[in-house]
């Protein structure tokens, strides 16, 4: 598991608990061990490690990476380069990483790294209760009466770097989305069935079609080809179908319903 500490405790310690991690990558950033923000600040990944070496039920190897949390390219490459690691070293590794913990850049910056990198598996963790009960919110939050919140003031904005996500490709996903109504409704997923489904949506981009009648049974046969080429080959690259051998049709992974629930569903 990788995973960013600052101010946070249980939001590291209980995942790799429930995940029952082997390795635990902790970044942190210390400037200044001796200073009181610096004693601060590691007393929390003290605190961290105390605990997984204490509560989890098998061994698990801690490894300390000070990178300065608080620069998203820092912890873009810092976290790639944990993930490509460990891709090279045991077969069938997973490797999960924690977004809950940590500052906001190493957040954005590892949940960027997991989707660069295939089979990782970024998750988040909700709270169930706050270490400031309700009735002392107003004493910690508020000053002078007024709700400010744990920053009093803030440094200039500094813009992020962009990288560049391509989304995905809009005809796989309008496609994949007719393959799931077909499926939900009951209908026919046959290659023929849905290539006719794909014509009907503007989705069919191979010139296929004839009016010859002894070419019709060869015309099937070739965009059988293509459906499963253009479509059922690349949905499957993707990890958002599989085959469901009982029914003898492919249906849609959580990974396919998310992705039809987030892209082009206008």
């Amino acid at each position: 598991m990788i995973a960013c500490v600052t101010f946070e405790t249980s939001k590291v310690v209980e995942p790799a608990l429930y995940y029952e991690v082997n390795r635990a990558h902790i970044i942190h950033y210390v400037k200044d061990p001796d200073s009181e923000s610096g004693m601060v600040y590691d007393s929390f990944r003290r605190r961290v490690c105390e605990r997984l070496r204490d509560e989890s039920p098998r061994e698990v190897e801690l490894v300390m990476h000070n990178e300065r949390v608080s620069d998203f390219s820092v912890m873009l490459r810092t976290v790639l380069s944990i993930i490509q690691a460990e891709n090279r070293g045991e077969e069938g590794c997973e490797i999960y990483v924690n977004i809950s913990s940590g500052s906001p850049e190493y957040a954005a910056a590892a949940a960027v790294a997991s989707m660069m990198v295939p089979g990782t598996i970024p998750f988040s963790v909700g709270t169930r209760e706050y270490t400031v009960p309700a009735d002392r919110i107003r004493d910690v939050y508020f000053v002078d009466g007024e709700p400010v919140g744990l920053t009093m003031s803030t440094y200039p904005p500094r813009a992020m770097p962009v990288y560049a996500i391509d989304m995905p490709e809009e005809h796989l996903i309008r496609g994949l989305r007719i393959l799931s109504e077909r499926n939900d409704s009951r209908l026919s997923v046959t290659s023929g069935r849905m290539v006719q489904a794909l014509k009907e949506a503007g989705l069919w981009y191979r010139d296929t079609e004839t009016d010859d009648p002894e070419r019709k049974a060869n015309q099937r046969q070739t965009e059988a080809v293509y459906y499963q080429r253009d479509f059922i080959s690349k949905w499957l690259r993707n990890g958002w179908i599989v085959k469901d051998e009982l029914r003898n049709r492919y249906v849609l992974t959580d990974s396919g319903r998310t992705a039809i629930g987030t892209f082009y569903t206008d």
